[in-house]
């Protein structure tokens, strides 16, 4: 695991790395940006950031945990080796918005 390159899902498909370097960029320096494509072109909704520093990833993830308007998910990127896939780790946070459950009948 890299504490500098974020793994970021749930991306609107009709973004770029432009966009989720203008995203990022208030948080610190964003050394790269890169959106996953399917053979076509078309985005995944995936992309990667590396960023300055383990302290700038830190408050990227702490700033977006449950604060956006559609479900992010941020993490530290794994390291390139291929992992089993497991739920969530203590080391991503799904941004979600806050959702009020009424549970009168």
């Amino acid at each position: 695991q890299d504490p500098t390159n974020l793994y970021i899902a749930n991306l609107p498909l009709n973004w770029t790395e432009q966009n989720l370097e203008a995203l990022l960029s208030p948080f610190g320096l964003v050394i790269s940006t890169r959106i996953l494509r399917n053979q076509s072109g078309v985005s995944r909704g995936v992309g990667f950031a590396r960023m300055e520093g383990k302290e700038t990833c830190d408050k990227i993830i702490q700033q977006f945990n449950g604060v956006t308007h559609d479900p992010l998910l941020v993490k530290f990127a794994d390291s390139g080796k291929k992992h089993k896939r497991h739920s969530y780790s203590q080391e991503s946070v799904a941004f979600t918005s806050e959702v009020t459950v009424n549970q009168d009948k």
